[in-house]
């Protein structure tokens, strides 16, 4: 049982640094609550920004705008939060940047109301603005800590520069604490795995040209901070992926992510309004890359579970290469997908075309098949799912059967879901095919006009939390 005591004694020094891995913080950082905190936060706040010049955003996966072929430049300011906060609006004058994106990482305590969390970070926003300097902040990242030493709110501001314009920048903003909270935190999987998950918002996109990558990183140690630096360049070298060296908070005890951009030549897949009955539902590949990470640990806690294994015909050594196939998955960027996706969409200043182009893409990834449903707001449609692609439906099965996560569909560096004309879905699924991926259709759009899901009734042995499952029609036996 070596490997048992080995694998505790690193989930007690997670849970040293702060974090539950037996949790869903496994994957992505824990976020503050978007509707019940961010969203009534940034409501209170705009009667506060009104009269100046900073704008922001709705709610979106990444920040998009025109390219300029001159490119963009970032500066990177950390800031304390409340009373902490020490912005100086001379030097917003002097970068002149026109967008923004953050991430703001919250003591526990602050981060379970709108009215404390607005207290928080309003001096920032206000100190920004009384710059005076016209800024659209286009994504926002808000995260918990269980340590109030370690809060603060990370900007990165983009300037563009001057050039003539021609397609689309895209960026975005991710982080996560752990992958796999059985190996080492600087373990090359775990990073490869951060990066990747901040790409996500952009490949989905089918943006993939002139990436460049701002890591975002926090550790207990500078040894373990360098660690995690030289897995993002050899990620950089891997993948011909430009990293950018900008400022560390070095507030906290474990944090990996990072601000990305990319490039496109065509019109990303926004076209809501242009989705009609009859498309098709397309996963790039099956989901669920966290059932068999919460599974693995949770038997290695509790070794009844591998008597529950073992009754669906599992064993912990098929479990643990289960566990290994879920974060290779992670670590691996999503790019080829991005590649597709961008094959089919409208070129830059060309109309979209019902029969040729995707209309709508999603990232899987914590809110797992339940992104179906969002998908079916923005297009006020009806969606049927014929089928869910799980990359382990065993594992997911035992995971819900027995309350390990509420939702066994959910994954970190997700699958992509597209909504693409029945013209052209075959030939997606066998482009993602030829590039390695088990790509599938998974449903189709039903009606126009109304806002549904419908899903099998066998999604009850995937999802255990009942509020999400009341979101589906279950259809069938």
């Amino acid at each position: 049982m070596g490997l048992f005591s080995e694998i505790l004694e690193r989930v007690e020094y997670y849970k040293k640094l702060g974090l539950n891995p037996l949790s869903l913080a496994t994957g992505c950082a824990v976020k503050v609550d978007l509707l019940r905190v961010v969203y009534p936060a940034i409501h209170k706040l705009k009667p506060q920004l009104e009269g100046t010049r900073l704008t922001i955003a709705p709610r979106e996966d990444a920040d998009v705008f025109p390219r300029s072929e001159n490119g963009v430049s970032l500066y990177r300011r950390i800031y304390g939060l409340g009373e902490d906060a020490k912005v100086d609006p001379d030097d917003i004058r002097k970068i002149s940047p026109s967008r923004a994106v953050v991430v703001v990482q919250v003591y526990q305590r602050y981060a379970d109301e709108p009215e404390k969390f607005v207290d928080l970070i309003a001096p920032i926003y206000l100190g920004i603005a009384s710059s005076g300097v016209p800024l659209y902040l286009g994504k926002g990242h808000s995260i918990i800590t269980p340590f109030i030493e370690d809060q603060f709110a990370l900007f990165d501001f983009i300037k563009i520069n001057e050039g003539r314009v021609e397609g689309f920048t895209a960026v975005n903003n991710d982080t996560i604490h752990i992958i796999d909270p059985s190996e080492e935190p600087g373990e090359y999987r775990q990073v490869f795995g951060a990066i990747s998950n901040s790409l996500n918002d952009i490949f989905v996109l089918g943006v993939y040209e002139n990436l460049r990558v701002a890591p975002v990183i926090n550790a207990i140690s500078e040894e373990l901070r360098e660690k995690i630096w030289k897995n993002a360049v050899a990620f950089g070298k891997k993948y011909g992926v430009e990293i950018i060296e900008a400022p560390q908070p070095k507030r906290g005890k474990l944090l990996i992510g990072a601000t990305v951009f990319g490039d496109t030549f065509k019109r990303p897949p926004m076209f809501a309004d242009e989705v009609r009955v009859g498309m098709k539902l397309i996963a790039t590949r099956p989901m669920g890359e966290l059932a068999p990470i919460n599974v693995y640990l949770s038997s290695i806690v509790d070794e009844t579970i591998i008597e529950d294994l073992e009754e669906m015909g599992i064993n912990f050594e098929e479990l643990e290469k289960m566990k290994d196939r879920a974060v290779n998955t992670i670590a691996t960027p999503n790019i080829e997908a991005a590649r597709v996706i961008n094959k089919y969409l409208p070129d830059y200043g060309d109309c979209y075309n019902p029969s040729e182009h995707i209309a709508l893409t999603t990232d899987v990834t914590g809110p797992g098949i339940y992104v179906v449903k969002e998908l079916a707001e923005k297009s006020k449609t009806v969606i049927r799912i014929d089928e869910i692609p799980l990359l382990f439906p065993k594992a997911a099965e035992l995971a819900t059967r027995l309350y390990i996560i509420p939702n066994a569909t959910a994954g970190t560096n997700g699958a992509f879901i597209l909504v693409a004309p029945e013209t052209v879905a075959e030939d997606i699924v066998k482009d993602l095919r030829s590039r390695g991926l088990t790509a599938s259709i998974m449903g189709e759009v039903v009606e126009k006009g109304r806002v549904e899901v419908e899903a099998p009734k066998t999604l009850r042995k995937y999802v255990a939390d009942q509020r999400l499952l009341k979101e589906f029609k279950l259809i069938g036996g």
